[in-house]
């Protein structure tokens, strides 16, 4: 078998895409590695580079090695962690080459479902781990975006379209059983759960594993002991493995979302799978949450007139989002319901209240997911320390309000509210800070 080709200097990026006719022979390319860029690459991806040519074309280049370079980085000569004390085998950290076909797959996938929802694909090698797509360097991440007060009025609204369009698209209320279980077998993916023991185990409100600070720690040892908010983590856990309701991103949060003007674009799609759809809405939800407990925070940038303007944003986001996934959700529903016995008999507002209260809660979950030393997300790393407390106990006041039963939402309405209040019910003051 011919050795992997790996792209890691400008000669072989060239030859390469002149040879698959990305480029013409005759243009100039320029190449940038993007691993020099830190709001440009990420986590498990190796190599990536922007490719532009003196024909006015431009192209993002990604291939995807052995180990990631998250893990790499982790391992020393010795093949230990950096503390030198925990070994890391290679075996455990080679990534399945089927997760590049996975990316793939679901990008052109979402991207008929709703026209320019991912970036567009133009070469690909699951030999060689390669991927050509479209360059999206005209865009940011929304991680920064929040951070930096950007607003993107039309971002609920697109991904309450889309979410309510993959839903319908990807389960088995718009096909017989046969071509869902199709579907399954063609989206099956052993990356899937590569975020199950962080979300699901690893947890600060689910383990003590991950160190929080002695300012915080005893409120979430408080929600270790919330039997309640226990048993319905343990519940949503089963739920991610069994439950195969339609295509899932897994890992769609602030980082893996694109945007500038009107644009939204969703990348990373490598963990996809089928799973419950409340994850997906939980997750990119939190990160919204996330941001908003950030803005009680003093920054020393924003007064507190522009924190609280932002906050009214961010609300409204999230109401845009639940409200144009219902609607849109209703349309199909009722679109194809002359030609689906099944949905004929379908109740669609029961089934909406069932789908709203699992996303309440997978986004407490999620939210309490990113607020520990390790894994603590953006919105809260770029706070002063001090300034981190706060939001963590917001963020654990939710999880264990909402996990635990203690409020009982139905409409985003009412979540809206909630989180609204969230603040008044609960100053700096009463978590003795």
């Amino acid at each position: 078998m011919a050795d992997k080709l790996i792209l890691d200097n400008e000669a072989a990026i060239a030859a390469y895409l002149k040879e698959k006719q990305v480029f013409p022979q005759s243009a100039e390319l320029i190449v940038e590695d993007l691993r020099s860029v830190k709001e440009s690459a990420e986590g498990y991806v190796n190599m990536i580079y922007r490719v532009r040519g003196s024909n006015g074309h431009s192209v993002v280049v990604k291939q995807i090695t052995d180990i990631p370079l998250s893990r790499a980085k982790e391992m020393n000569g010795d093949g230990k962690g950096q503390d030198n004390h925990a070994p890391i085998k290679k075996d455990d950290w080679t990534l399945d080459p089927g997760r590049l076909r996975t990316e793939i797959a679901v990008l052109i996938f979402w991207n008929r479902i709703k026209p320019g929802i991912c970036p567009e694909i133009y070469h690909f090698s699951e030999d060689n781990g390669i991927i050509v797509m479209e360059d999206l360097s005209d865009l940011s991440l929304l991680r920064y975006e929040f951070g930096r007060m950007v607003r993107y009025p039309g971002i609920g609204k697109t991904m309450g379209d889309f979410c309510a369009r993959n839903l319908f698209y990807s389960s088995d209320m718009n096909m017989t059983g046969y071509r869902h279980q199709k579907l399954l077998n063609f989206f099956d993916n052993p990356e899937y759960t590569a975020l199950y023991q962080f979300i699901y185990h690893e947890c600060c409100i689910v383990s003590d594993s991950r160190e929080m600070p002695a300012q915080v720690n005893p409120h979430r040892m408080r929600v270790l002991a919330n039997e309640a908010v226990q048993k319905r983590i343990g519940e949503m856990a089963n739920s991610c493995l069994r439950k195969k309701e339609c295509l899932i991103h897994t890992d769609i949060h602030a980082s893996n979302i694109m945007v500038g003007g009107d644009d939204v674009k969703i990348i990373d799609t490598e963990f996809a799978g089928f799973g419950p759809a409340a994850q997906d809405f939980g997750r990119f939800t939190a990160s919204f949450i996330l941001n908003f407990v950030s803005w009680y925070a003093d920054d020393g940038v924003h007064t507190e007139a522009e924190k609280a303007d932002f906050r009214v944003y961010l609300l409204n986001m999230i109401s845009d989002l639940y409200h144009t996934f219902d609607d849109t959700f209703k349309k199909l529903v009722d679109e194809n319901k002359a030609n689906n016995y099944n949905l004929k008999r379908f109740d669609v507002e029961a089934f909406l209240t069932g789908l709203h209260s699992d996303c309440f809660d997978a986004t407490a979950l999620n939210a309490a997911s990113r607020i520990a030393d390790r894994g603590l997300c953006h919105d809260l790393e770029r706070l002063p320390l001090e300034e981190r407390y706060y939001p963590q106990h917001l963020i654990l006041t939710i999880a264990e309000e909402i996990l635990g039963g203690a409020v009982k939402l139905t409409t985003v309405d009412d979540y809206v509210t909630y989180l609204k209040g969230v603040a008044g019910r609960h100053p700096k003051e009463s978590y003795g800070l």
